[in-house]
């Protein structure tokens, strides 16, 4: 062998060795971040099964099979490498030295497979993440992350309508409180208020407890809990309520979500306002952010938010008092607020029509 050749050989054995050092290490991480944070009891077993299993994602004729006491690779149906599953189910170095050694074979086996090289950890963490819920994510790099956060047009916007002062939040970031504060005090003199929370997808959750702690007196805002009973946090609002206790009422839609509803739900089951429009998303979970050696990002579900009355919004979303789901501009507004609450109010975007806020203004009339 030239001397060219052995020092090739040599880069190339030592990038392999590299690769594989640095595919044990993040899978060390995912077995032991998931099944401490994930708001689910799940088991390093099934985490590490998952994320094989994800092979398939590289090579459709990978599959990883998982049997009482093994672990098996397969290429086209036939068996390639078995291994005995640790004796302690527990064991994160001995899972992630499994996971390596099938990586190791099917890389060997597989052509496809090798094309991704260090990509191979994001395709099988991508394909093995979604086992667990929606709303857990994989991203192969933070700024993919970042990449996909919400972003909005315009994030706050405040006139009079009537009587009546108007708010609008798209998103909740750091500059809502201040800009409510100021709405309040510019347009002093009205007699009640419009939430408009239709098309928000959510932002900061802070930033909406403290936004409900502006009209709120003493009362409970909302409550975060993961899968331990000691993980239940509540937060309230103080004393005080910004508009002197002005009527509300709050406007929602299906795209009414996340931080968002939380804001709704608290003004909605405290009594200081009634919510107009239609079902909302649903979004009432909390991510955690999980950093792997290999660069991605995981970002998992690991606790729910609660309503005052303790309901999870995940999942079920807000019941309107009145609601307009499928209903026309033309309807009838008193007729409508003659129904009243109904079980039935499916998510509908409602965002660009105008039956609610004429339906907003009557209820505050009355």
């Amino acid at each position: 062998m030239s001397k060219k050749a052995f020092l090739t050989l040599c880069s190339l054995l030592t990038a392999a060795g590299m690769a594989q050092a640095a595919e044990e290490e993040s899978f060390a991480v995912l077995y032991t971040q998931v099944p401490a944070q994930y708001v689910r009891p799940i088991s390093v077993e099934t985490v590490a099964v998952a994320e094989l299993k994800g092979l398939s994602a590289a090579d459709g004729d990978l599959r990883v099979g998982n049997d009482d006491d093994k672990v098996s690779l397969y290429y086209r149906g036939r068996l390639q490498k078995s291994l005995y599953k640790p004796k302690d189910a527990g064991d994160v170095a001995a899972w992630a030295k499994l996971s390596g050694e099938i990586v190791d074979a099917a890389l060997e086996k597989s052509a496809r497979a090798r094309r991704y090289d260090f990509e191979l950890i994001d395709k099988m963490t991508g394909e093995a993440v979604k086992t667990l819920d929606s709303d857990s994510k994989y991203y192969a790099s933070l700024g993919d992350w970042k990449a996909d956060r919400p972003k909005h047009r315009r994030n706050f916007g405040s006139r009079t309508a009537g009587d009546n002062l108007y708010l609008k939040i798209v998103a909740f970031n750091n500059y809502t409180l201040d800009e409510i504060k100021k709405a309040t005090a510019e347009h002093a003199g009205f007699k009640g208020v419009i939430l408009d929370l239709r098309g928000s997808p959510g932002g900061m959750l802070g930033e909406a407890i403290k936004i409900a702690d502006l009209f709120l007196d003493e009362a409970i805002i909302v409550s975060s809990k993961g899968r331990e009973e000691d993980s239940l946090t509540y937060y309230t609002a103080h004393d005080g309520d910004i508009t002197g206790g002005a009527p509300m009422a709050v406007l929602v839609d299906g795209q009414t979500a996340s931080a968002a509803e939380v804001l709704a739900a608290a003004l909605q089951e405290q009594g200081r306002a009634r919510v107009i429009g239609t079902g909302t998303f649903g979004k009432g979970s909390i991510q955690n952010l999980i950093n792997l050696p290999s660069g991605g990002v995981l970002s998992l579900t690991s606790a729910y938010f609660y309503t005052p009355s303790g309901r999870r919004l995940h999942g079920e979303g807000i019941v309107p008092d009145v609601c307009t789901f499928e209903m026309p501009e033309s309807k009838n507004v008193d007729n409508l607020l003659a129904i009243g609450k109904t079980a039935g109010c499916n998510a509908e975007p409602r965002e660009d029509t105008e039956l609610e806020l004429k339906t907003a203004a009557r209820l505050l009339e009355l």
